[in-house]
């Protein structure tokens, strides 16, 4: 059924106020620090909230501290817009805050509009989407979609030691609470979520929308070798146990591996921790967190399998001890083909360049399709550019995609 929605546009200079009003928290000249569950996180949920409050949205926070604003409005099933706004060390000021920022310009542009709502709107701010903390990412939106619970993000601890569950319980999400956290899908009539694309090909094709139509998912592993630590002036070359060398060959073999699978696969050893780390020392344990990603499960399986018997194999080679374990394992998502089909509409209906295409990186949206009709629009990102103080999206595109949200938005809550 083809449903009739009043063309509405974004305030754009309100949406730029919205996004500079999260993303300056945490801005630094090395880029934005707002990691998860940090003080300055804790802040811009703050400021969050306030925005949400003040265009009369309902607010709760649930008990990984995921944040909710609920129009007043409408009846039944919610449309959820949705994204996070916390950040990998060193990271950008567009990447998740723009989708948080539209969703919460979507619902005040209807509501100024007087637009007569079926279905309510929730605009939504997951927690921890980024796994630099946990080494977990999309952690909120995983326990709302009932596959995380409290028995596994309360073990979880930060390279302090700190550990998940102690905070959520500081913040009032106790172990119920975390488990409570989890929605019905019958709750959810859609979910929708704007990003930055954080890759080159929108800008190299002249095109303001990709249209997702597949997330890839990523295997997620951790691997220690366990060497000795010596003093590196009186060791010999061929009586040491140097755990730093055997992460190396490694390092390598991923490159090798993912490389053999012709762009199906990628790998990255994005996290390396030396002990002890230190000039005069040969390194005694060196722990790798290996990130491994495909669209394709059986690939993604293949090399990640690669991988573990490469390291075996450098350990037994030189005679070092290793623990080697996959901490994470998701399975690549096929979006919603009438959300997908939905956005195509939107943009040939409001003549919008754009292009179908496959996300490399995961994002919300991803968990969210297994509880409900899922889709996930981005906007170009100048040079691919992402986690990285340098990323950056113009306005102009910003807008475009608020505006393309927003039809979409209307199309199914009116």
């Amino acid at each position: 059924m083809v449903v009739t929605v009043p063309r509405l546009t974004v305030d754009r200079k309100r949406l730029e106020e919205t996004i500079n009003s999260l993303a300056r928290i945490g801005m630094t000249g090395n880029g934005s620090e707002r990691t998860a569950y940090s003080i300055k996180e804790m802040r811009a949920k703050d400021v969050l909230t306030h925005l949400m409050r003040r265009i009369g949205l309902a607010v709760k926070i649930d008990g990984v501290g995921n944040v909710f604003g609920r129009t007043k409005q409408g009846r039944g099933p919610v449309v959820m817009i949705g994204s996070h706004i916390d950040t990998v060390p060193g990271g950008g000021r567009f990447d998740g805050v723009v989708g948080v920022a539209s969703g919460i310009e979507v619902v005040k542009t209807i509501i100024e509009g007087n637009i007569e709502l079926r279905h309510p709107i929730e605009v939504c701010a997951f927690s921890a989407e980024e796994s630099s903390r946990f080494g977990v990412s999309t952690l909120g939106s995983a326990v709302v979609a009932g596959e995380l619970d409290a028995k596994d993000i309360e073990p979880l601890r930060d390279r302090r030691g700190t550990r998940l569950g102690e905070i959520l319980a500081r913040l009032g999400g106790a172990h119920d609470a975390i488990n409570r956290s989890k929605r019905d899908p019958s709750d959810l009539h859609a979910y929708l979520e704007l990003h930055v694309e954080q890759g080159p090909i929108l800008e190299a094709e002249g095109k303001k929308i990709g249209v997702v139509s597949a997330i890839s998912a990523s295997s997620r592993l951790r691997v220690r070798f366990l060497g000795r630590a010596d003093h590196s002036g009186t060791t010999p070359m061929n009586l040491r146990k140097d755990a730093l060398i055997a992460a190396s060959e490694l390092v390598l073999a991923v490159e090798r591996i993912c490389k053999s699978e012709v762009s199906r696969v990628v790998g990255t050893v994005g996290a390396v921790n030396v002990i002890p780390n230190a000039m005069n020392v040969i390194p005694g344990t060196v722990e790798l967190g290996i990130d491994i990603r495909s669209v394709v499960s059986e690939l993604k399986k293949k090399a990640a399998d690669l991988v573990l018997d490469e390291a075996r194999r450098i350990a037994e080679r030189r005679h070092i001890g290793l623990e080697a374990s996959i901490i994470k394992e998701d399975q690549p998502v096929t979006l919603n083909k009438e959300i997908v089909a939905l956005f195509e509409d939107v943009c040939r209906s409001s003549g919008i360049p754009y292009v179908d295409m496959i996300s490399g990186a995961g994002h919300d949206a991803m968990k969210m399709a297994r509880i409900t009709r899922s889709g996930l629009v981005f906007v170009p990102s100048r040079r691919g550019l992402s986690h990285n103080p340098d990323e950056w999206t113009d306005l102009g595109d910003i807008e475009v995609g608020a505006n393309c949200l927003l039809q979409a938005a209307l199309r199914l809550a009116t």
